[in-house]
């Protein structure tokens, strides 16, 4: 267990414990992370049914999933998740991908998310990933020693190598992990499949309106 002690540098909500996540808490996570990210992006969200669904993927094991608990509730997530940078030998080398990242509204702006990342990038390094891969805000992201993954020569499926995707980043995770590796990222298939089931699994939560906003992706 990661707990404030070793974190209270990454924080400031004395008292806030960063756990793997158990099987009793999933419901909690999916109703939180459908909270934190609704109308974020898009009107509603599957942020919630990606979390479901990764946890249900072969390749999950338990300590990808981390949450934030204060004074017994939990109000932050971070999930990980296995993928593959292919490379132009047709060798494969396995990285992780992260994200969902959601922290409750309520307790936003307040270090959560932070310590939900360096956890996750801590556990990690403990377990001898070589990187994680992301798609986020380079602004965020940079303090945490993410880079450009195109200036790594790693690019997205159908990407032009020349093009460059400020919002793809990667974080090599030991001096050299990734030396000499270039490549096409892969990300769990599980991403690509959040249509089906979706209405079924949503509609055991309660109903909420679905609003077009400015600013949001799509």
């Amino acid at each position: 267990m990661l707990k404030h002690d070793l974190l209270n540098q990454h924080h400031s909500m004395e008292g806030l414990v960063i756990r793997q996540e158990t099987q009793a808490d999933y419901r909690e996570t999916e109703e939180l992370i459908r909270e934190a990210f609704y109308n974020r992006y898009k009107p509603g969200c599957d942020e919630h049914y990606l979390v479901h669904l990764l946890r249900k993927a072969p390749d999950f094991e338990a300590w990808h999933s981390l949450v934030a608990e204060f004074e017994g509730a939990i109000i932050g997530q971070v999930v990980l998740s296995p993928g593959v940078l292919k490379r132009e030998d047709e060798t494969e080398l396995s990285v992780l991908t992260l994200g969902p990242v959601g922290v409750l509204p309520a307790a936003s702006g307040r270090g959560v998310g932070s310590a939900l990342i360096k956890a996750a990038i801590t556990l990690a390094r403990q377990r001898k990933e070589k990187a994680i891969l992301l798609f986020g805000d380079p602004g965020y992201y940079r303090r945490f020693g993410f880079v450009s993954a195109s200036a790594l020569g790693i690019h997205l499926p159908g990407m032009n190598p020349l093009e460059e995707a400020p919002f793809f980043m990667v974080l090599p995770l030991f001096e050299g992990a990734l030396q000499g590796t270039g490549g096409i990222f892969r990300e769990s298939p599980v991403f690509a499949n959040l249509q089906e089931g979706f209405d079924a699994y949503d509609s055991s939560f309660p109903k909420r309106r679905k609003l077009r906003l400015p600013g949001q992706l799509g």
